[in-house]
């Protein structure tokens, strides 16, 4: 689809200044990974997440630079399930041991479980299994110790119940419920992650929502294409701020940097003018 100029020029500006903006203010996560107190597993699972949240947040911002808002909406998904498993994380340090276990051991052993359950499905179907070319997947496989082992430790109500707690709709509820006051009206991302699930599912939802929007007549569909837009930067930006604010105070750091990095998140997504009002304007009229 083929818009007026002045959107591309409107949504490139603004994803590149939301990728200024997010390059600048990543280094000051470095108190939080630089922290004496995590142990060698602590610290690398910590730089695995960080790492996974940084590398999105710049691609779906790309993205936003050239009006694929559909797709960027899918990696904002996982930048905030990759937020809230960070903040699950580092939320207290009285729980984060048995929440480090969960995530990078008992999930990953039930990961590599049903990843060889897949890999000896797709096996048992080919003709030469035991060739070379089946070889990166035959080394997927667990050996049968390893998966007695693992599907005795894990049975299905296990498995269930970790998956469950670690979902994104799981971690939302916990945290909602925490009464911490950081995840005061987190519960308000869900709606936002139903959509990208819709997309990312493929959906009727999903499939039929890119189409619904085109059809709209062009004030309209333009008006809520910067919306959108403005919406995804801010979803991408605030989501560090969150990460900031709960990194800073598990390790107990100076928060300045942190109040810095909000200002300047404000500053910017303020730069962009009232585009949520002006797509309500265009939508509902002035009477809404």
């Amino acid at each position: 689809m083929t818009y007026p100029d002045e959107i591309y020029i409107k949504m490139r500006s603004w994803a590149e200044q939301g990728l200024i903006l997010l390059r600048e203010i990543l280094p000051s996560m470095a108190p939080v990974a630089q922290y004496e107190g995590w142990s060698k597993e602590g610290r690398e699972t910590l730089a695995f997440v960080l790492s996974a949240n940084a590398r999105s947040s710049e691609s779906a911002l790309l993205l936003i630079a050239f009006a694929q808002l559909w797709d960027a909406e899918m990696l904002v998904r996982s930048v905030m399930e990759g937020t809230f498993k960070f903040c699950y994380l580092l939320q207290n340090r009285e729980n984060f041991e048995q929440r480090h276990r969960e995530y990078s051991d008992e999930l990953f052993q039930i990961a590599l479980f049903k990843d060889h359950k897949k890999v000896s499905e797709l096996l048992s179907i080919v003709p030469n299994p035991n060739d070379l070319e089946w070889r990166p997947l035959r080394d997927r496989l667990l050996s049968e110790d390893e998966e007695a082992r693992t599907s005795k430790a894990y049975n299905a109500t296990v498995r269930r119940a970790l998956e469950s707690r670690w979902g994104f709709t799981g971690l939302l509820g916990e945290l909602s419920r925490s009464g911490d006051n950081f995840f005061c009206g987190v519960g308000g991302y869900a709606h936002n992650f139903s959509i990208a699930s819709h997309i990312l599912h493929a959906d009727y939802t999903g499939v039929s929502l890119a189409l619904d929007r085109e059809r709209r007549p062009p004030a309209k569909r333009d008006a809520m294409l910067l919306a959108h837009a403005v919406r995804l930067i801010s979803d991408v930006l605030e989501c560090l701020r969150l990460r900031l604010m709960v990194g800073y105070r598990f390790v107990e750091s100076d928060t300045k940097p942190v109040a810095a990095a909000a200002n300047k998140i404000d500053r910017l997504l303020v730069s962009f003018g009232d585009v949520y009002k002006n797509w309500m304007a265009a939508e509902y009229g002035e009477q809404g």
